[in-house]
């Protein structure tokens, strides 16, 4: 969350704050300390219900947004947003006391994060899998010691973590501070290395934002998503798994799904090996490995009307009237240079995320710094955002999570327009009802 609210705002409105930054992550790491060592009476207990509060308000709004969606969006979104609330609640010890069942609820979740990191780092190999490693062997020692009630008893559970949870977002804000301290004027924020990816991103300053106007007539980026659901004939049916990581057929083909961004006729993005991958359940496998030895010649398509002629047209598309284009070109002008084609490492969707946050860089920074910091602290959408992107990286990206990732950030920097379109089809839905029922 942290990673994606610097990109936001851009270099220049942080660089000069770094040493505010820098003591904001040593005073939650602090009080992340404080609240494991029980020093302070109540220090807990508020820490939990906040965090629960907060979590309680995002379940509530993702409800409320999944009623205006349908079919399969709008069950995913409304189960989310019923989890959420379900955690919450455990957070906040209502209707009864959970602290026995929010330890057991963290333990599962230590768990299942513990095994997806050391079975995907071991599988794909991708780089600085190591560390990945280490840390899914972390997590289930966590989830161990909340089981077995040692070193604190069960009552302290939801302490323990919110602690932990803390120090470790205190120091990753520490950490970010120092690395904008030590970022050379007129360098853009990739090159800190906040994200995972190498980004092949200059040092030359471009004009820092400029929206693109909010009229039909303007120049849009569009990000179009071809689902591996709606591309699988005859699939076998896998609840996620066909959503974010691919879909099997009866006939042992593997269909992953597409990611491509169009701005303007002369810019599209589009990333395909030269040729066609043959990927079945039976090289599955091999293929995944992020290694060179699975890198293959790669291709950019030059346009969406041919691509979709080719093909079909895309499953979703998400529009973005404000975003920095001078940053996108830069991007682009340098990432195309090298058309190495990776199905886990280097894929379309890699490519499609990281013009995403080149574009997104310094949109909000001719916003009020601190209120709209505030305002972004306790917007759902950008814990959703930086969810996503730390699953990605522990993992791969694939078009699925490219999609929820690129939504986020769309209701992130367009929150009125978001709103509009939840309100009319609430409105259009509210006169179908009558229309029915007269």
């Amino acid at each position: 969350m942290f990673r994606l609210a610097l990109t936001l705002f851009g270099g220049d409105a942080l660089v000069k704050r770094w040493k505010i930054f820098f003591g904001a992550g040593l005073l939650v790491l602090l009080l992340g300390a404080v609240v494991l060592g029980d020093l302070l009476d109540g220090v807990a207990d508020m820490a939990g219900w906040v965090f629960g509060a907060v979590l309680l308000l995002q379940g509530l709004v993702e409800l409320a947004i999944g009623a205006t969606h349908t079919r399969a969006r709008r069950r995913f979104e409304m189960l989310r947003g019923a989890a959420m609330v379900v955690f919450a609640c455990l957070l906040l010890d209502f209707p009864w006391d959970n602290s026995i069942a929010a330890g057991v609820l963290f333990a599962a979740a230590f768990t299942f994060n513990g095994l997806i990191r050391i079975v995907s780092s071991l599988l794909i190999r991708y780089p600085n899998w190591r560390m990945s490693n280490a840390i899914g062997w972390g997590y289930l020692v966590m989830a161990l010691l909340l089981v077995t009630s040692w070193p604190v008893p069960s009552g302290m559970n939801v302490s323990f973590c919110t602690g932990m949870a803390m120090m470790a977002g205190g120091y990753l804000v520490m950490r970010g501070a120092l690395r904008l301290h030590r970022l050379p004027p007129g360098s853009r924020l990739a090159a800190i290395e906040l994200y995972k990816r190498q980004r092949e991103m200059g040092t030359t300053r471009p004009p820092l934002v400029q929206p693109t106007g909010a009229g039909p007539s303007a120049e849009q980026m569009v990000v179009h998503v071809w689902t591996a659901i709606d591309q699988s004939e005859e699939r076998i049916r896998l609840p996620l798994i066909d959503r974010y990581i691919a879909a099997l057929s009866r006939k042992g083909s593997v269909t992953t799904g597409h990611v491509a961004l169009a701005c303007g006729p002369e810019l599209y993005i589009s990333h395909h090996p030269r040729v066609r991958l043959t990927i079945t359940q039976h090289n599955l496998i091999d293929q995944i490995r992020a290694t060179e030895s699975n890198d293959h010649p790669g291709m950019w398509l030059p346009s969406y009307e041919q691509e979709a002629g080719a093909t079909r047209p895309s499953t979703f598309r998400i529009r973005f009237r404000q975003f920095n284009r001078s940053h996108l070109q830069s991007f682009w002008e340098a990432y195309r240079q090298d058309d190495t084609y990776n199905l886990t490492h280097r894929n379309c969707s890699v490519v499609v995320t990281e013009a995403i946050d080149a574009a997104m860089e310094g949109v909000f920074a001719g916003k009020p710094f601190w209120r709209t910091l505030l305002r972004l602290a306790f917007h759902p959408d950008m814990w959703l955002a930086g969810s996503i992107r730390v699953r990605a990286e522990s993992i791969a990206w694939t078009p699925g999570l490219a999609l929820d990732y690129v939504s986020a950030i769309r209701r992130i920097t367009h929150p009125r327009q978001d709103l509009k379109v939840h309100l009319s089809r609430w409105w259009k839905a509210r006169r179908t009802r009558k229309r029915h029922v007269h």
